[in-house]
């Protein structure tokens, strides 16, 4: 059996999430501009290859500095909602972050927990019941998220082709679909900062009024 659900505020993790999807973005454009370089050129060069080496590594530790902080954050939050609306949850809470990891079904995992959680923790209507808020934020995240990995394996394989290395129009469309991921990179971390900051506040409101509830009277 899980711990009791208790309510903790996710804002310290929220806020270093928000500053490292931040600079992700800024690093996926620095890797899509490097790209560019390359298709414009019809291939790589010196310079060229030591910047996107470059970029590529700050890149990467900047996608794990974001996981470090973004899991805990989605665990939190996850947590949370079963504080705020107990009945919205379909999936364990350890899926929010095992799920990432489930083969095949971690495409659908961290989706479908993230928009339980957006739900449970919108504004409360009659009778305590979440009002429905619209989750196009949390959808433009996963949809940009997937096809960013989708088209970063597609343009892996194609850079590494027999095609490839022998044919200018086969690598520079190899370039076209790892530019086209490096877009949607950016794309996810900008809606994914902005579903972070909304889906805190929501439930940072539900926690202050719960405060206020229970607050004792003020003496006159």
């Amino acid at each position: 059996m899980p711990s009791p659900a208790v309510y903790r505020s996710p804002r310290g993790l929220a806020s270093a999430t928000t500053a490292l999807f931040a600079l992700h973005g800024a690093a996926a454009v620095g890797s899509a501009a490097v790209l560019l370089a390359q298709y414009a050129a019809g291939g790589s060069s010196a310079t060229t290859d030591w910047l996107a080496t470059v970029v590529g590594s700050v890149e990467y530790l900047l996608f794990l500095g974001s996981a470090a902080v973004f899991l805990p954050w989605m665990y939190r939050v996850r947590v949370n909602a079963e504080v705020i609306y107990p009945h919205g949850q379909q999936h364990a809470r350890v899926l929010a972050v095992v799920g990432w990891f489930v083969p095949f079904a971690g495409i659908w995992f961290p989706w479908r927990i993230a928009n339980d959680v957006w739900k449970a923790s919108a504004p409360a209507g009659e009778h305590g019941v979440p009002q429905p808020v619209p989750a196009r934020v949390v959808h433009a995240w996963w949809v940009s998220l997937v096809l960013s990995w989708l088209l970063f394996f597609l343009g892996t394989e194609s850079l590494g082709s027999e095609a490839s290395l022998h044919y200018a129009d086969s690598r520079r469309e190899a370039l076209g679909l790892l530019t086209a991921g490096e877009l949607l990179t950016l794309a996810a971390m900008v809606s994914g900062l902005l579903m972070v900051g909304r889906l805190t506040a929501m439930q940072e409101a539900h926690a202050a009024r719960a405060r206020a509830a229970w607050a004792p009277p003020v003496a006159a």
